[in-house]
């Protein structure tokens, strides 16, 4: 499956690089919050006995994400294939400390935007994940600790990208809500009583949802007056005649 879907993204780029009337090779790195689920009690959380049904809502922490990617323009319009990594966190305020929820990715967004007008741009696209480890803080036995993400959520999963761009040369502003398309399974969670202050809980089915604001830059960009070709007109002697 991977080895398809890597096929499938060398032949996308190939295909753009020969046809674009502009194309640019950049990085980007930003930072993120990310939607996860409440955790509930059922039981066993209270000094004189089992107290169930406490909610405890999580709240968003800071994460960041870096990558690289490529676009090719058509007149207003342009697709822009990239490759990011990503790490997220949240943290479940229990009566006796915090717990943190970290988990990261490698993101293969493909992007099909239009420029509204210079120097904006809004686009759209669906999106593949690769997830890592995704840890809570406290469990004594849970899918977190091995690495899973839970019996209902693979490890790969697909997303839908929206999001608008703001650019000044090489120079670009991002800010994009992905959401993920398939909910997650609840899970019972056992934790800490002594260390954290709650014991039995449900983590509660949610939708992964990230939303972040990334700069990014063009190492390398060219345009129609420039391209004529594949290669023709970039370089004459030993200088570059890029126009940026």
């Amino acid at each position: 499956m991977n080895k398809r879907i890597l096929l499938l993204a060398f032949s996308l780029f190939s295909f753009l690089y020969i046809n674009a009337q502009e194309y640019a090779f950049g990085v980007r790195g930003g930072i993120n919050t990310y939607s996860i689920g409440d955790i509930v009690t059922v039981g066993s959380n209270g000094p004189d006995g089992p107290v169930a049904g406490l909610v405890f809502e999580p709240t968003k922490d800071i994460g960041y994400q870096f990558g690289g990617y490529f676009y090719a323009k058509f007149g207003k319009f342009y697709i822009r294939p990239e490759l990011n990594y990503t790490s997220s966190k949240n943290h479940y305020d229990f009566p006796n400390k915090k717990s943190n929820w970290t988990t990261s990715k490698i993101d293969l967004p493909i992007l099909f935007a239009y420029d509204i007008f210079e120097p904006v741009s809004v686009y759209a696209g669906p999106g593949i994940s690769f997830y890592g480890d995704t840890e809570i803080e406290g469990v004594h036995e849970t899918s977190f600790t091995t690495g899973s993400l839970g019996p209902d959520l693979d490890k790969t999963s697909f997303s839908v990208n929206i999001g608008i761009m703001l650019r000044y040369k090489r120079l670009g502003f991002d800010l994009r809500y992905e959401m993920g398309l398939k909910e997650t399974a609840e899970e019972r969670e056992d934790f800490n009583r002594s260390g954290w202050g709650v014991n039995l809980a449900d983590l509660k089915p949610y939708k992964p949802k990230v939303l972040s604001l990334s700069i990014f830059y063009d190492i390398f960009r060219t345009d129609s007056q420039s391209i004529g070709g594949i290669f023709s007109g970039l370089f004459e002697g030993d200088k570059c005649k890029c126009p940026y």
